[in-house]
């Protein structure tokens, strides 16, 4: 099964902080897996951060005390910025899972992640679940993980993607599904292909290309998850792929030298990031990146 034993979960005390705090706890119950609470004090306004770790650590000792006194705990506090904070410790503790909200004002919660966020899915080397939907989560005794959605570019990273989203299936006993977005004709080829019968045949060839490629990754995997095809951008696709399968999670890759970029190699470079990066945005459903 999947190995999750340790969980970091950075807190910071906001809404979504507290929402996310129940998938935590909904995984650490699943997994029965220790969880480390991490939270990093930094100077305020007109006082040192030294004078605001005391009652910071106080805070933190009483966050969520009931809500996590089944589970093996620590509750750290460091006197650092968080980006660095998690990072370091993650180092150091080496997590399965890292669990973290997004934070986003206003008009650009739509189009930047949290700062801090973003830092910790640049920088840390384990999965990372995150949701732009925690403030609104659920009671811990309604978090299902029964249809879990898969996203892949069928790029050499794309295996070891589904065999741990299959894992992850198998510990819940859910149901599996792949989803590919496969890429539009741009605007000069599209000119070039005018007549029916070109874009046609351009169109069967992707189309034969993916669905091959596709049966060899679950071939590979030993999955036989059910599969989610359509031409557009990824995040167009993808999102639209675990509404329609009503997914409660979607895991996609965000270190892969290609990444969800569904572009050939040389305009490849940084694109992956931001398409997985879009797909966190606005998925429906809690995002673990790979």
């Amino acid at each position: 099964m999947a190995q999750i034993k340790k969980i970091l979960f950075p807190v910071d005390f906001s809404d979504s902080c507290v929402g996310a705090a129940r998938y935590v706890a909904a995984f650490a119950g699943q997994f029965e897996a220790e969880v480390t609470l991490l939270h990093a004090v930094t100077m305020g306004e007109q006082t040192l951060a030294e004078e605001l770790l005391p009652g910071a650590r106080a805070r933190l000792d009483s966050f969520l005390s009931d809500e996590f006194k089944y589970f093996t705990t620590h509750r750290v506090c460091i006197v650092k910025d968080p980006p660095s904070a998690i990072a370091e410790y993650a180092q150091s503790w080496n997590p399965d899972l890292a669990m973290l909200p997004t934070h986003g004002l206003g008009y650009f919660r739509r189009h930047l992640l949290g700062s801090v966020t973003a830092k910790a899915l640049h920088d840390l080397q384990c999965p990372v679940w995150t949701s732009v939907h925690a403030e609104t989560a659920p009671q811990l005794d309604q978090i299902h993980c029964r249809r879990i959605l898969c996203a892949v570019d069928l790029s050499e990273h794309s295996g070891s993607i589904v065999t741990w989203a299959a894992r992850l299936a198998r510990e819940y006993q859910a149901d599996l599904a792949i989803a590919h977005a496969m890429p539009r004709v741009d605007a000069a080829a599209a000119e070039y292909l005018e007549s029916g019968y070109l874009q046609k045949e351009f169109d069967r060839y992707i189309s034969e290309k993916a669905t091959k490629g596709i049966e060899t990754l679950q071939t590979k995997t030993g999955s036989s998850a059910r599969v989610f095809l359509d031409y557009g951008h990824p995040v167009e696709v993808i999102t639209s792929a675990a509404r329609d399968f009503s997914a409660d999670l979607l895991v996609i890759g965000r270190h892969g030298a290609a990444g969800l970029a569904g572009l050939p190699p040389q305009k490849r470079v940084g694109y992956h990031t931001v398409n997985a990066y879009a797909i966190m945005r606005e998925s429906p459903c809690p995002v673990i990146s790979i």
